[in-house]
Formats: structure tokens, sequence, C-alpha cells
């Protein structure tokens, strides 16, 4: 499907196009424009990098029917990326049904990659090729908005451009993890942050098995789990985007965290082992908000479903 969007009542149209696509379909060509467009990405997430997003949804898909919404503009030499959303999509065809944004494994939160430039009509582009498509998806679930997000406010804003009905209901919070705990063993404290791809390895095993200690919920007690995160950790660090502090106390490693990095945004991803010291009083997190948007635009009538490559796609499981 293509969109055209006249921007600014300039001269020069921006064509825009939209597909569906199951995760690993994509070709290298295509996952290097993804990392492209987290360089202009409204609001860059280490989760919403190819490396997090297409490793999750090999490893953690569970069973789930999952896509990649793209979202392209036609260039002069070749298309480039300007959306990208990751969608859990209804489990049986034929049956009218909500495509929701993935909320992504190891992350908790569901993450998309729209260039700053073009929100607004990347996520039109979007939603009509959705409408338009032979999954009679009848509205698309999106968690996890901060009320004054850009991303937020963009939906909004492609929802009423469109005549689209926008529900937005709050959230709930997901209860704050148990503090650690505080003892220490006597000794000297030490500080390592390991950047170098071959030691963050081992560097990884020794998070592991501090995060073994917490039972049942832990990493090793889900081989699938504990793959995504070596794989994940290995692939940042190939880009030297990732590191991990190692906390020892007399040589012994007590506390660790997991680094990854988007550009310059760096972000905490995993913590295990002890508290070392109490901190300051946290932060209350931003609220959130959950936006369900109609497939269907006032005053256009919905297509017949035809036939497609995306009931290849249905039948497609990670």
């Amino acid at each position: 499907m293509s969109f055209t969007l006249i921007e600014g009542g300039l001269a020069d149209a921006v064509s825009l196009r939209a597909e569906l696509r199951h995760p690993s379909s994509l070709r290298e060509p295509e996952v290097e424009a993804w990392r492209s467009l987290m360089g202009r990405a409204l609001e860059p997430s280490v989760y919403a990098d190819p490396d997090f997003t297409l490793t999750v949804a090999q490893h953690l898909a569970d069973g789930q029917t999952l896509a990649l919404l793209l979202v392209w503009q036609e260039g002069l030499r070749a298309p480039i990326l300007r959306g990208v959303l990751p969608l859990r999509l209804p489990a049986r065809q034929g049956l009218a049904g909500r495509a929701r944004l993935w909320r992504l494994p190891l992350a908790g939160t569901a993450e998309a990659a729209v260039d700053a430039d073009h929100t607004a009509s990347v996520l039109r582009a979007a939603l009509d090729h959705l409408r338009r498509s032979p999954l009679r998806l009848v509205d698309l679930h999106w968690p996890d908005l901060r009320p004054d997000s850009g991303l937020a406010v963009a939906l909004g804003e492609a929802a009423g451009s469109t005549g689209r009905r926008l529900a937005v209901t709050d959230q709930a919070e997901l209860p704050a993890p148990d503090p650690a705990p505080l003892t220490l063993p006597a000794g000297r404290t030490s500080l390592e942050r390991v950047r170098d791809p071959v030691r963050l390895r081992d560097a990884v095993e020794q998070v592991l098995v501090l995060d073994a200690r917490r039972g049942p919920g832990s990493l090793l007690a889900d081989p699938a789990a504990a793959t995504a995160f070596r794989v994940v950790t290995r692939r940042f660090a190939h880009r030297r985007q990732a590191c991990v502090d190692l906390v020892r106390r007399d040589g012994e490693v007590v506390a660790a965290a997991v680094h990854l990095a988007t550009g310059r945004h760096d972000t905490i991803w995993r913590q295990a082992g002890l508290c070392l010291a109490q901190g300051p009083v946290p932060v209350p997190v931003p609220a959130r908000i959950e936006a369900v948007v109609t497939m269907e635009a006032a005053g256009i009538p919905r297509p017949k479903p035809g036939r497609t490559g995306l009931r290849r796609l249905l039948r497609l499981r990670a």
C-alpha cells in the first residue's frame, strides 16, 4: 500500500508505503536501515533496536503471531525506513481482532521506532495499511505510552486527522521489585567496567550466576530467556554499545549491572546481586496510558479481503 503526504504545502510529496513482515524474513540491508532509523527516532530506546527486538522475537515469541509493520519512504536510490512497529497479531485467521504493539520480553514495555521528522504521517500510513489488510483487524492497541510523549501526541494527531476513534485509559502500574538485601561481606570493595567483547562474555555469565539467586524467576530458570540475554549482550558488545559493571568485595563479585546503549542513550538493562548502599528516595515513575485506535477512518469504506502473502505470515510462528 502507498501513502502520499504533502507536507506544509511543499511541492514535493513524501511517498510512504507500509508492509507487514515476519521478523525472521528481514535481510541484512533492511536490518541496517532499521539501525539507521534509530539515530532519527523520536523516542530512542535500546528495546526498539533491531538487535534487541529481533533477538527476543527469535527466542521468546512463545507461539505468538508476531509481525513487524515497516513504513518506508521512496528515495532516489534506495527506500528509507521511517518506522518500525513490532506487533502481536490475532492468532486465528479470519476472525476480527486487535493488533497490539508487542510488549517485549526482557524489556517489559512496548516499543516502536518512528522517525522524528515524519511521526504523524508514519502512523497514518501504518493505520491505513492495517485497515486495508485482509486480517480483519478492528483496532490497534498501544500500551506503555507516556501521556506527554511525542508518540502519544502524534498518535492522537494521526487518529484525529483521519476521523478515527481514539480511546485512552490509565494503565495499571507494575509492582515495584523487592529491594535487594543490604548484607555485605567485610572487606575492600572495587568496581570494574567490562567493555571488551571477549571479556564481556565472561562478565555476562557472572551476571547470570548472581541473578540465579532470585530462584524460579531468574534468567537461568528459563533457558530461552538466558539464551536471548546472552545473544543481545553479544550483539550490542560487537557494536561497542554494551558494558557490564562488576562490584567485587575482596575479589568476589557481589553485584553487577548490564548497560546497553543506542547512540548516546545508555540504559541499565539488568541488575543482579546485592544492593551496595541506600540510595536517594526513588523518583516516581511517570504514569503510563493505554491507547486504542480504530482502524476505520471516517468516510472510507473497508475493501473486501483479497489474496495476499499475509496469509502465509499468519501461519508462521517464531
